[in-house]
């Protein structure tokens, strides 16, 4: 399932005065790495449009993260945990169907074979956007570089 359409499932299951809620929530900083979404952006924002301007804001992990927060935030942890969960296990269909009493544990995972050296990669982000870390799987020696070009 897309990140987007995981987000957007998430947010249906509020209802208006949960979603209002959810809404106000991002307007603050949530986590201590990502801007607040400006009240405007906000402010007559369907559920479709709240999703589209939390992934252009903050990418699609940290959507999901920020997503997660606000839900505890507003005591819905079940939400917030179904929400971990299914992202956490690859956003699979058949676990955002059941409902987070219902669904399995996710699988413990599993090591990728081994995989030949990779091609160098290219990471960009927009005017103001920003780049988090990535993360490293498989062998972490040797020499890396990183350029930073404004």
């Amino acid at each position: 399932m897309l990140v987007r359409m995981l987000l957007l499932e998430t947010l249906q299951d509020l209802i208006n005065d949960e979603f209002k809620t959810f809404k106000w929530h991002l307007q603050d900083k949530v986590l201590d790495s990502c801007k607040p979404i400006p009240r405007s952006y906000l402010e007559n924002a369907d559920r479709t449009d709240a999703v589209t301007r939390m992934i252009a804001s903050y990418g699609e992990e940290m959507a999901v993260n920020i997503s997660v927060e606000v839900l505890k935030r507003m005591n819905n942890n079940s939400a917030a945990e179904k929400l971990r969960n299914i992202y956490s296990a690859g956003g699979n269909t058949a676990a955002s169907s059941t409902s987070a009493s219902d669904a399995a544990p996710p699988a413990a995972p599993v090591a990728p074979p081994a995989a030949p050296p990779a091609a160098p990669a290219t990471m960009m982000a927009k005017q103001g956007g920003v780049i988090f870390a990535p993360t490293v799987a498989g062998g972490t020696s040797g020499t890396w570089n990183i350029t930073i070009n404004k």
